[in-house]
């Protein structure tokens, strides 16, 4: 995968975006980047910080051998062109060099190597109040500010009202920016920056700068400014915000290239890429506990019971049969619990429950309950109960089993015996995420008309 991806990222690829092309020419490019690496060195003798006079002395009779400088290559060899008027929602985890490609294109950085272009005014929404001197006014910040990114002095006292206006500070605009909240500091950069007339609009996580009015005008502002045929680079890990807003994704991961494509295609991509890093750890982090589990002398507080019929093995599994431990809201989950009589017994309940990480228990149920005729136990054997849809809310979660009698008298019970988590990529509140089914129906001259919405988002009508 990572072949193809670096491949595609080598390759320049050309957007049907809104105002990319023009009636006459080929597509405009107002960023460019060729073959572009970014290495950061660190030197292996850091400087000391001395409290003490001792351990001045002591530092200077102990002159440890030279280490070697490392580095870190935070982007390697890309080769990127996106045309005017174009929204690219660039995604990956932390210190994929997601942000240090924005401040390559914004000059804040050098390249190592390679070269980059733009073309038009570029407005940065990186750190936001940047450049803000804490002892000048509000005012005065919003003149300096200006000027830094290119205004001229009448273009900023034609804005400036708006400027204040849309951040909201009327009350404190001439108040020493030292005395602001971080929040009111932040929304004085942010509107500065998109009343700039910006041609190219770079954002780097950092729509939530205020309460959640403000954020609405921020995604409404934006989206103003796309209408007007912005180039937009926005870096998030709001993975909605992506699909929503751009025309294309870029997923980095270790400054690489990943994919590149329909946000779409490339969201489901990275987010599969994240759920077997979950799954991945989540197999790490059992088999960790069942190695100290081993090593100890007792079974510890997870485990009790008179073992006349033990638990050898419980696992959970996907749609597939294939053993699992992340799994979505809507998806299946089968519950195998492998089992050995030691002893002759007639009288055994399965039991299952469903714990939250802060140990609320979501769904619980034995045999008894279900009313299950059990075959006989003799010997080894399997038992695995199959949930359709398990329905859980987002979070970590744990399987308890056990074994006992009708009456309670427990024969095994594993508490937490297998962790697991579970994603839902949609928005929801509470604990649990039920099938639903929307149904409206409109009175028209043609007659009654009814349709149904269903919970995945496809529409039936009839």
């Amino acid at each position: 995968m990572k072949e193809s991806a670096r491949s595609v990222g080598r390759t320049s690829k050309k957007l049907d975006s809104p105002g990319s092309r023009s009636q006459s020419g080929p597509i405009e490019y107002v960023i460019s980047l060729k073959d572009v690496s970014k290495v950061f060195r660190r030197s292996g003798n850091l400087r000391v910080s001395y409290s003490t006079l001792k351990s001045l002395f002591l530092r200077r009779e102990r002159k440890a051998a030279p280490k070697k400088a490392s580095q870190t290559v935070a982007i390697h060899d890309l080769t990127l062109r996106i045309p005017r008027g174009a929204s690219m929602g660039i995604i990956g985890r932390n210190g994929s060099g997601k942000s240090t490609l924005l401040k390559l294109i914004t000059g804040i950085y050098r390249p190592s190597a390679g070269e980059v272009a733009l073309s038009g005014r570029v407005a940065a929404l990186i750190e936001l109040g940047a450049g803000f001197h804490p002892d000048f006014t509000g005012r005065e910040n919003l003149v300096l500010g200006g000027a830094i990114h290119g205004l001229s002095k009448k273009e900023i006292e034609d804005r400036f009202e708006e400027i204040v206006s849309f951040a909201g500070l009327e009350d404190v605009i001439d108040e020493p920016v030292r005395t602001y909240s971080s929040g009111m500091y932040m929304r004085l950069g942010f509107s500065l920056a998109v009343h700039t007339d910006p041609q190219i609009l770079l954002v780097d996580e950092v729509l939530a700068v205020g309460d959640a009015a403000f954020v609405r005008k921020c995604k409404e502002k934006i989206s103003e400014l796309r209408a007007q045929g912005v180039t937009l680079l926005l870096v998030t890990h709001d993975l909605s915000s992506v699909e929503r807003w751009c025309d294309e994704a870029l997923w980095l991961d270790k400054g690489e290239v990943m994919e590149r494509g329909d946000p779409r295609r490339v969201v489901d991509a990275y987010r599969t890429f994240l759920e077997i890093g979950e799954e991945e750890e989540l197999e790490r982090e059992l088999s960790d506990e069942s190695s100290s589990s081993e090593e100890s002398s007792s079974d510890g507080p997870q485990r009790w019971g008179s073992r006349e019929i033990e638990i050898l093995d419980v696992s959970l599994k996907n749609a597939q049969g294939e053993g699992h431990h992340l799994f979505h809201s809507d998806e299946p989950v089968s519950i195998s619990i492998r089992y050995r009589s030691n002893e002759s017994v007639s009288d055994v309940v399965f039991g299952i429950a469903l714990r939250r990480s802060d140990d609320v228990v979501m769904f619980g149920t034995n045999t008894d309950l279900e009313e299950v005729e059990l075959p006989s136990l003799g010997g080894e054997g399997e038992l695995v109960c199959h949930i359709a849809r398990n329905g859980l809310a987002e979070g970590s979660y744990f399987l308890d089993v056990a074994l006992h009698r009708t009456d309670g008298y427990p024969y095994d019970y594993r508490k937490g015996v297998v962790p697991f988590k579970v994603r839902w990529p949609k928005k929801s509140a509470g604990v649990i995420v039920p099938e639903l089914r929307w149904e409206f129906s409109t009175q028209g001259t043609g007659g009654e008309s009814v349709t149904s919405l269903r919970g995945n988002g496809q529409w039936h009508g009839r």
